[in-house]
């Protein structure tokens, strides 16, 4: 339910994420790259396997080659050579012999199963066998993994170490990917001084930029940093105006709420459309997301609690939208709470928590301007809006954020 305040109108996290999302469309554009270099990167295309995996029948254990026809009963067989991963036995296996064989060589040419070496003993140039073995048994068969032909990789799959495996695996030394969403990030306010640099009286340095852009760069962004925007409504329409044509989103912090020196919506809705400003959470409630042209704009709280919470629930989701990456997901555990926690009357509470060995939460919010409230969290449990108390003990829901 929408309320009425000093920002219009307030909406709920789903709702604006639902819009935020609307106004998106994934970038355009693909490369090719090296397939080591492809973790995290989004598949432009699908992947086929021009060879078989295995390419041939192979060893699946360490032991001896047989043919099963010769151990229907245990044992003793004569051993006539031995094949090695990239080494194969170049003759045949006969009747009444095995081969000594490594876990991934060929299987030699007249065995069809491979006996575990824990399950035979030699005895001089021969091999005790101790149990029966079937057909196949430790064998992995040719293309039993992979046919040649199979998609291996479909388009849209997020890389990562299985993925980028499978592809080499198969021989891919490069991968078409989708280009990457181009991203500016700063952030507004006289006091805020890049880290490095001397701090004068009243300043503090820019902590928000930094945590944005890691949060972007792990969505999929390509990101560029550029020192702070002055607090004037002519710096921050000039640097939107001249951003706006050269990125897909642009991303500040600070400036969003209604105060006599916030003129992040004012700049937004002078060169485009602001779609939301305002939402109904605690911390978090002075977020803006706007358009200038076919560029999304972001305008985070400036309390550095509030930005990152806020960075978490919109901005990750809103770059995956762009990126073509469709996984999104808010992992849940259920939660018992160490205290008391009092219900905000009109805005959902997202209460930043750590939780102990036994899954009791206790609340680490020092504040909205408190970096360490987050830091010191594993993830959040929202508190309806309410008139009330949620008691010691009670169950919640934490979404894990990292």
């Amino acid at each position: 339910m929408s309320k009425q305040s000093g920002f219009g109108t307030l909406v709920s996290a789903d709702d604006a994420l639902d819009v935020i999302l609307s106004k998106l469309r994934p970038v355009t554009g693909a490369e090719l790259i090296d397939v080591q270099d492809s973790d995290l990167r989004i598949l432009a295309e699908d992947i086929k396997s021009t060879i078989n995996v295995p390419a041939f029948d192979r060893a699946a254990m360490d032991g001896y080659a047989v043919r099963s026809e010769d151990l229907e009963e245990p044992g003793m067989l004569k051993i006539a050579g031995r094949a090695l991963a990239g080494s194969a036995f170049k003759g045949t296996v006969h009747k009444g012999e095995c081969i000594e064989i490594a876990t991934g060589a060929p299987m030699p040419k007249g065995s069809d199963a491979v006996v575990m070496v824990e399950h035979a003993q030699q005895v001089g140039q021969a091999v005790s066998f101790r149990a029966p073995v079937a057909k196949g048994e430790n064998v992995g068969l040719k293309a039993s993994d992979i046919g040649k032909g199979d998609v291996v990789l479909k388009r849209g799959t997020v890389m990562g170490p299985g993925q980028i495996a499978a592809a080499a695996i198969i021989g891919k030394a490069k991968v078409k990917v989708a280009s990457r969403p181009k991203v500016l990030i700063f952030t507004t306010g006289d006091e805020i001084v890049t880290p490095g640099k001397a701090l004068k009286a009243g300043q503090v340095y820019d902590c928000n930029s930094y945590a944005m852009m890691t949060i972007a760069r792990r969505a999929g962004a390509e990101v560029t940093y550029r020192p702070n925007v002055k607090d004037t409504l002519a710096n921050l329409t000039k640097a939107l105006m001249t951003a706006a044509g050269q990125y897909d989103l642009i991303v500040f912090s600070g400036g969003t709420s209604v105060g006599a020196r916030d003129y992040a919506r004012e700049a937004v809705a002078e060169l485009g459309r602001v779609h939301v400003h305002g939402v109904a959470i605690k911390p978090g409630k002075p977020v803006l997301f706007g358009t200038i042209g076919k560029c999304g704009v972001f305008g985070m709280p400036g309390y550095p609690t509030s930005c990152l919470l806020t960075a978490k629930l919109f901005l990750s989701p809103a770059i995956r939208r762009l990126a073509h990456n469709h996984f999104h997901e808010r992992r849940k555990k259920v939660v018992t709470l160490g205290h008391e926690v009092k219900q905000d009357k009109t805005k959902q509470l997202l209460l930043p928590v750590r939780v102990d060995d036994h899954d009791v939460a206790w609340s680490t919010f020092k504040g909205s301007g408190a970096i360490t409230s987050l830091s010191e969290s594993v993830g959040y449990i929202e508190i309806d809006a309410g008139d009330g108390v949620i008691q010691k003990g009670a169950e919640a829901v934490l979404r894990v954020i990292g």
